[in-house]
């Protein structure tokens, strides 16, 4: 880290005007000139994060040699303080992974419990359950509801097995079906096979 320079006397004069600490708008030549041999050997930087770490009620009672402490605490204690070339932003959350991830959890967790008291596990509801119903409209991971005959006036009863309707079984099975041809067909062979820019 490069020293940063030393005050000059008109960086006192705006530091003591900006944080008001000679009482009024003027600052006496004095009062200045105490204060550059007070804080001789700090920066302009440094003192005014001082100042802007007090608390507002103590920063037009603080002295210089108040300022002088707290700039060699922060001097003596960097890793705390920290700096903001040092700063790093924190990592972008994923929410849809975050989702999933708990999704993932939850099944694990009921699925465990199933075996733990002895139930039968049905892996078609499982499936059902990773669709939106598009008979009753439940959202995905919720139970059909008992609706059995919608607005359309079309009928569907639930499957006493699964609690879900037909169709968002069926749906369900179209979704994981596509799935598996769009994994075939997206392979590293059908990457290979036209090369990416090429021109007749």
């Amino acid at each position: 880290m490069s020293p940063q320079p030393p005050l000059t006397r008109s960086e006192v004069r705006g530091l003591l005007a900006h944080y008001r600490l000679a009482g009024g708008d003027q600052v006496p030549d004095g009062m200045v000139t105490a204060w550059l041999r007070d804080l001789r050997g700090y920066s302009a930087g440094e003192c005014h994060a001082a100042l802007s770490s007090l608390p507002p009620n103590r920063v037009t009672r603080t002295t210089a040699v108040e300022i002088t402490r707290l700039v060699d605490h922060a001097r003596s204690h960097p890793a705390t303080t920290g700096t903001p070339s040092s700063a790093r932003p924190p990592a972008p959350r994923d929410q849809a992974a975050e989702q999933a991830a708990g999704a993932a959890a939850g099944a694990r967790g009921i699925r465990d419990v199933y075996e733990a008291m002895g139930w039968t596990w049905n892996p078609e509801h499982v499936l059902a359950r990773s669709v939106r119903c598009p008979f009753c409209r439940a959202l995905a991971g919720q139970v059909c509801g008992p609706l059995t005959r919608n607005r359309n006036g079309k009928r569907e009863l639930r499957d006493p097995i699964t609690r879900m309707h037909p169709s968002r079984l069926e749906a369900a099975r179209a979704k994981q079906k596509q799935a598996a041809e769009d994994h075939t067909t997206r392979g590293p062979a059908a990457s290979a096979a036209v090369p990416q820019g090429a021109h007749a």
